[in-house]
């Protein structure tokens, strides 16, 4: 009797003949997709790189610029970078901050633009919530000793990064838990956020007060690095504005705090915000944002510590 394979078989046999190009090339993507739920009820999308390298892994969140949804990259722009992070033993997450990307409501089709048009006080719901669960999550894999949430640094753009900013401002605002009697000893709740990334930062952003946010942070131990285009007037004022508050004059500092010039391509052409991770420039940012991090993260002296406060023991 002549047996005929039935579709199923067919189509396996087809796909091991030909293997995806990721699989070709031997590479798979080390991600998980999640989604995380913010405390006022918005589905936040996030890739997540789990480090192999251990609780003293240094972890790095990046996402897009936050212009609006149609006006936006997703966070797959970072998917390269991210990449290279991990690759050096970062854990990383990268994320769709709420009413962009990924990161809709479910409703109908005909209630969707109304919920996705920005809002007054959506940036800043952006870094008190959708940031702050971010870090809840990460939380939760620090205590599971899988990374060290007290090398915390955030990379973005355009709008973003004044969301990155109040987020690091809010971060360091929170109160130790009251659990001992030398302050020293006390179980902090954040004060996490060290490192921070700016790709063609802008200075005005509804709900967020620019120079009250980056006078704050500039007082924290804080790296910063702002990236910007020299070719375009307005971007490069907004960096040169950002950076007078943050800069630190003493020479011993080095390179803590900096503003770049963003490199060019093989043209001479020079990009802007997420432009700089695409292309020809990307491999050069890609270089520049690891050896960033790496500097600022991986090299400080802040060894993991649990979370859990005395309190709940």
């Amino acid at each position: 009797m002549k047996i005929i394979p039935s579709i199923a078989a067919l189509i396996a046999c087809a796909v091991a003949a030909f293997p995806s190009s990721d699989s070709a090339l031997g590479q798979t993507d080390p991600s998980q997709s999640r989604t995380l739920k913010t405390a006022d009820g918005w589905p936040i999308h996030i890739n997540y790189y789990e480090s192999t390298g251990g609780k003293e892994s240094p972890v790095v969140i990046l996402f897009p610029g936050v212009e609006g949804k149609d006006a936006s990259m997703t966070r797959k722009v970072w998917t390269g970078a991210a990449t290279a992070l991990h690759k050096k033993q970062f854990a990383v997450v990268t994320a769709d901050l709420r009413k962009h990307g990924d990161s809709l409501p479910e409703v109908e089709d005909n209630k969707l633009a109304r919920l996705t048009t920005l809002g007054s006080n959506d940036y800043a719901l952006m870094a008190t919530q959708d940031l702050e669960a971010i870090k809840d999550f990460l939380l939760q894999e620090h205590q599971s000793e899988k990374l060290n949430i007290r090398k915390l640094g955030i990379a973005t753009a355009g709008s973003g990064c004044l969301v990155a900013a109040a987020f690091a401002q809010f971060d360091w605002a929170k109160k130790p838990w009251p659990d001992s009697s030398n302050l020293l000893l006390r179980t902090p709740k954040g004060q996490d956020v060290r490192a921070l990334f700016m790709l063609s930062p802008k200075t005005t952003v509804r709900g967020i007060n620019a120079t009250a946010t980056i006078r704050a942070i500039a007082a924290y131990p804080i790296a910063a690095h702002i990236w910007f285009n020299p070719g375009v007037r307005e971007e490069k004022a907004d960096a040169e504005k950002l950076f007078k508050y943050l800069e630190i004059k003493d020479p011993a500092m080095g390179d803590v705090r900096k503003l770049n010039e963003g490199p060019e391509d093989e043209t001479g052409k020079v990009f802007s915000a997420e432009g700089l991770l695409q292309g020809k420039a990307a491999a050069v940012m890609e270089k520049n944002i690891t050896e960033y991090f790496d500097q600022n993260l991986t090299k400080l002296e802040s060894p993991w510590k649990s979370r859990k406060s005395r309190l709940f023991e």
